[in-house]
């Protein structure tokens, strides 16, 4: 029960972030995914299954919000959740270079996976490939920026025990 309780905060204190806070911390407009940060987090440190579940809910409640192709972030993030949930025991957990590339990594994941659907399904509104691509380079930069902070933060809350 306090595992489901600690996940439920968690999830209770990213959405907004992620999603209504993002006008207020952002650089030149542009403001970190902390939800695939957390997905990477959760992959290197607790595993497969609780990767892809964060990451299976936390798409699906982007893509509530979202006026893009419905269930595009849901794949991609639960994808996401699976392949740093597999890393888990293959790197060293506590480098943080290995993290500041594991989550570059699945930046590069989410914008080709994001370019893809975008290009295999074309919305009527969908944005040129070169404009996500600018966006994505800028979005990964300042994501990748932030990494140790945010993995500092959430090692020393120390909410995953």
């Amino acid at each position: 029960m306090k595992k489901f309780i600690t996940y439920f905060l968690i999830y209770i204190i990213f959405c907004p972030l992620q999603f209504f806070f993002g006008k207020y911390i952002n650089i030149y407009g542009v403001f970190p995914n902390f939800i695939l940060i957390l997905i990477v987090y959760l992959g290197l440190t607790k595993g497969v299954v609780s990767a892809e579940i964060a990451g299976f809910l936390f798409g699906l409640t982007w893509d509530v919000f979202s006026t893009d192709i419905f269930g595009m972030r849901t794949v991609i993030f639960t994808i996401i959740g699976y392949l740093t949930g597999i890393m888990n025991r293959h790197f060293d957990k506590d480098s943080p270079l290995t993290k500041i590339v594991i989550v570059l990594s699945a930046n590069l994941i989410y914008w080709f996976g994001f370019s893809f659907i975008y290009w295999v399904l074309p919305a009527s509104e969908s944005p040129s490939l070169s404009f996500i691509t600018a966006q994505a380079a800028f979005k990964i930069l300042v994501t990748t920026l932030i990494v140790p902070i945010i993995f500092f933060i959430l090692d020393r809350l120390k909410l995953f025990v």
